[in-house]
């Protein structure tokens, strides 16, 4: 880890904001499932976003004066032994000072939180505070107790989401490391596709496969459908019975220090496509290439679009597959990309520029309910100022 990344990521949300302002943002807090058991903590990716830290109850404080002085805190839980007993480590501030940009002396505990911050508004006297209303709950209240009256309050979302669109090296290698993990669990799919015989021994096998290869998290639920299970974009349940020659589409992507890999590969149980499985993967591996090839500065997703919709619609009428061009919307029902990066689907509007360093995916799919043949070939892109890079070019289609 790199403290300079996260360093330069605060400096620029410092360009984006007024002088003599407060930035307020939350980790969060685990969500209960039921009764007292809770869901998996995933923290708040805008907060991570600046400060390397996944513990839940963690505050950053960003203090502007003026474009060369600004001051920065962070503030952790006190350690507390009894907990450390029930839920394991807690960040102390070795953990802080060695794993983030913040030294000791910018580092609190939650207990003096609010008394720092009427100290600081109390000197400062800032003019403006900025909130992440997407988790805005404890840091609006925090703002009430300063006396900030709502003209003050400005939702800074939308300002870190334009920065996040843009990776820095350190995100792109660990993408690179996500994509390497997948493309382990991809092959052991390969491997043992036509030695089970349900969708969840395939479900497992890739799991726990890219678990035992440096990540601690999968990047989002896997995809494995087969059969007519392939034609639901988000197949839930993968429980139904592997049948011979049906379509397996694997929709998977592993989580390397809290980047997503997001990758679909399209396989058939048994030796080979029938031919009408093949005249349809063979449209969508010809539209992913396409569109790979359009990716470059300067377009954007609904420009991919709009090539992929021309694209299908041309191919399917050539094969008999639709009667008028009309009828594709039936077949092809999803945008052929999003942005990719902390979240799978990083919020990005889809109608900004693409400009380097743009991460995105490539996933044109087509999907007959009727014939039980669902397929989608997706590929990860990074954007560069001479065109592209296909991250995700060992991934063998």
């Amino acid at each position: 880890m790199n403290k300079k990344y996260f360093s330069n990521r605060i400096k620029n949300i410092i360009k984006n904001i007024n002088n003599n302002s407060l930035i307020i943002l939350y980790s969060g807090l685990k969500k209960v499932k039921s009764e007292d058991a809770y869901y998996d903590f995933i923290v708040n990716r805008n907060f991570f976003y600046f400060t390397n830290i996944t513990q839940e109850n963690s505050y950053l404080v960003i203090l502007k004066i003026s474009e060369n002085e600004y001051y920065k805190y962070i503030f952790i839980d006190e350690i507390d032994e009894s907990k450390i007993k029930w839920f394991g480590k807690m960040l102390d501030e070795n953990d802080i000072i060695t794993n983030t940009c913040f030294a000791k002396e910018e580092i609190f505990n939650n207990n003096i939180l609010e008394s720092k911050l009427k100290e600081i508004a109390s000197k400062y006297k800032p003019n403006k505070v900025y909130l992440d209303f997407k988790n805005n709950i404890k840091t609006k209240e925090l703002a009430e107790n300063l006396n900030f009256n709502d003209d003050k309050i400005e939702d800074i979302y939308s300002k870190i989401i334009e920065l996040r669109a843009i990776k820095d090296d350190f995100e792109i290698e660990n993408i690179k490391k996500a994509i390497e993990i997948t493309k382990l669990g991809i092959d052991k799919i390969k491997e043992i596709k036509d030695k089970v015989e349900y969708e969840y021994e395939i479900f497992n096998a890739f799991n726990h496969e890219i678990l035992n290869h440096g990540t601690h998290e999968i990047g989002f639920d896997s995809i494995i459908a087969s059969g007519i299970n392939s034609c639901c974009l988000h197949y839930p349940t993968p429980y139904s019975k592997l049948e011979k020659n049906s379509i397996l589409l694997c929709d998977v992507g592993a989580r390397y220090n809290n980047y997503s890999a997001d990758i679909t590969r399209t396989l058939v149980v048994g030796d080979k496509f029938n031919d009408l499985q093949s005249t349809i993967y063979n449209i969508v591996l010809e539209c992913n290439k396409y569109i790979i090839n359009n990716v470059k500065q300067g377009i954007n997703i609904k420009y991919l679009q709009n090539l992929t919709v021309d694209f299908f619609s041309n191919k399917c009428l050539k094969e008999g597959l639709i009667k008028n061009k009309d009828e594709l919307k039936n077949y092809y029902f999803h945008n052929v990309s999003h942005h990719l990066g902390i979240d799978t689907h990083d919020p990005i509007s889809r109608d900004k520029y693409l400009q380097p360093g743009n991460v995105i995916t490539v996933e044109p799919g087509l999907y007959f309910e009727n014939h039980k043949i669902g397929v989608r070939i997706e590929d990860n892109i990074l954007v560069t100022e001479n065109g592209h890079i296909n991250l995700s070019e060992n991934i063998k289609k």
